[in-house]
């Protein structure tokens, strides 16, 4: 089983974290990392712990913004694992649910990668006037 990291500004992962425990129960094997007031050094010290117990282990890293805090942080300590690891920017809680969805049914890491870059961050809906002869 492969781990899952999701990283971000504030407190969006921790509230990704529960949405997911609403939908699957335990989330075993899934880490948060928030970027808050405490500046860089401090995330950086909070990225490496959670890094460097994972090295050897297969992972998927979810941050909020490519090019952000939290995704150039992990982005520095990829060279650090050992093991099959992807970094994403701009996650989503539909792309948070397939995932587990997909480690649930022990689908390998590099199919549920392929298919999550194949999803569509944002569903657009055409709104048309539905206002109809009787309507105002």
């Amino acid at each position: 089983m492969f781990n899952i990291i999701i990283a971000t500004h504030g407190h969006l992962a921790g509230e990704f974290l529960s949405v997911l425990q609403s939908f699957f129960g335990q989330t075993k094997k899934v880490k948060t990392v928030e970027l808050g007031d405490q500046g860089i050094d401090q995330f950086s010290k909070k990225v490496e712990n959670v890094v460097e117990p994972l090295v050897d282990e297969p992972v998927i890293i979810f941050c909020d913004i490519a090019g952000g805090t939290p995704f150039n942080e992990f982005a520095k300590k990829s060279t650090a694992w050992e093991n099959e690891s992807y970094l994403f920017g701009g996650v989503s809680l539909p792309v948070l649910v397939e995932t587990l969805n997909l480690r649930m049914q022990n689908k390998p890491l590099k199919d549920v990668v392929d298919k999550i870059e194949k999803m569509v961050p944002l569903t657009r809906f055409e709104l048309k006037n539905v206002k109809g002869d009787d309507d105002e």
